[in-house]
């Protein structure tokens, strides 16, 4: 039986190319080509920029290695080529003023030493031999594998780059599975060189991995724990801080008088600390920080404090900032009990945050006078602030003292 032309077994027929279809797609994928390079185009062109526009604030260190520089460069008319032209120190510098706001960076911050580098070669190059600028990262564990192993080898060729200076790393393992094991192992080489360090624990995750043999070089510390974490357990960990830590800021875990004796041989070493504490525990806290000069104290509840604490005063010989953040929630406003209470001669600075309707204006003016204190600027940041003759009478203590009024509305 003769077969038919053009006909045969399934598996020998050609299939018919469909042209314009093809073409069509040709032109989807150049489109898409297209705009993915304008959008890497644009953010170059906005990095360059960006530096352009910050050497103009460096008029005087331009003007100091003007000698280095061509004398055709000119940085009004075609600052473009005078970039290219200027010495790798003056570089340096646009670069470092370029980041001086950044705090932590990450793979996706905006600006970050990743970005300069990729410019262009001379900018990689001077980048990459800045340890300076490869000293602050934050981590955060991906739950998904591959993603974290991307994320290991981008953070590990980061830390490098740091040589051996000084680290501040921002660690956030996540919700992943094993996340604190797994970030401790990727910082494990780079541990002794830490002096800042700020992570947050989430859900049900263990804090120990990340808080046990911490570095001798450790200076400042910041820890975020949620109210499910055991507070004992807590205290336990950090009860083991090198003596060599200076700040200590514990968020979102309201810390009670156990919690305070089990830190004991910590405070004595502390300069400066921000704290969740109930009022009646304030003057316990202080006697354990002898040589606090800082201090943020947000008082939670309960407020309500014995006839025996409110008859207690303490001196504290070393303060000169305080903040107190007081909720609006609470049903008694414990701050006249507390300014009633202290004394501090050193005091300069003085925020009081509240959400209730009045000042602890009385008690204010009976703390300055005792006080003696060399206070230099009084923050009011509250939804309803002294009025001007009240704030009149703080200035009768100290003429000098400058007072700040803030309306904050998020405090009520």
């Amino acid at each position: 039986m003769d077969q038919i032309t053009g006909l045969g077994p399934p598996h020998c027929r050609k299939p018919k190319l469909d042209h314009s279809a093809l073409e069509l797609r040709d032109k989807e994928i150049n489109t898409e080509q297209r705009q993915q390079l304008d959008v890497v185009s644009h953010k170059t062109l906005n990095l360059v920029d960006s530096v352009r526009d910050k050497t103009k604030d460096l008029g005087q260190q331009l003007v100091d290695k003007q000698d280095k520089i061509p004398e055709s460069a000119n940085l009004d008319k075609g600052l473009g080529s005078a970039l290219a032209r200027l010495p790798d120190d003056v570089l340096s510098k646009i670069f470092d003023y370029h980041l001086m706001d950044s705090d932590h960076l990450s793979r996706r911050s905006d600006p970050s030493p990743m970005q300069l580098a990729r410019v262009c070669r001379r900018w990689r190059d001077v980048a990459v031999g800045m340890a300076k600028l490869w000293c602050k990262l934050s981590f955060y564990v991906d739950d998904d594998r591959k993603e974290w192993k991307r994320s290991a080898f981008y953070y590990d060729s980061w830390l490098k780059r740091s040589q051996d200076r000084p680290l501040s790393l921002q660690l956030r393992p996540g919700y992943a599975e094993g996340g604190t094991a797994k970030l401790r192992r990727l910082v494990q080489p780079y541990m002794s060189r830490v002096s800042s360090l700020d992570i947050t624990f989430w859900d049900d995750l263990e804090p120990e991995p990340l808080l046990t043999d911490l570095p001798a070089a450790l200076r400042k510390l910041t820890v975020c724990f949620g109210d499910w974490f055991d507070a004992s357990a807590t205290a336990q960990s950090l009860s083991q801080l090198p003596s060599t830590v200076r700040s200590l800021k514990i968020l979102d875990r309201t810390f009670g008088p156990d919690c305070l004796l089990s830190l004991n041989p910590v405070w004595a070493h502390l300069t400066h600390v921000e704290i969740t504490i109930r009022p009646r525990n304030v003057l316990h806290f202080l006697v354990l920080c002898p040589n606090l000069s800082s201090c943020e104290l947000i008082l939670g509840q309960p407020a309500f404090m014995s006839l025996r604490v409110q008859c207690m005063r303490f001196t504290h010989a070393n303060i000169q900032s305080l903040r107190f953040i007081c909720p609006g929630y609470f049903k008694t406003n414990p701050l006249p009990v507390l300014f009633n209470a202290i004394t501090l001669p050193k005091l300069r600075s003085l925020e009081i945050r509240y959400g209730f309707l009045s000042s602890p204006h009385q008690e204010l003016e009976v703390f300055l006078e005792r006080s003696k204190c060399p206070l230099e600027i009084l923050i009011f940041n509250a939804v309803v602030t002294p009025p001007p003759d009240q704030q009149g009478d703080f200035i009768a203590i100290i003429p000098s003292l400058k007072i700040e009024c803030r309306l904050d509305t998020g405090s009520k």
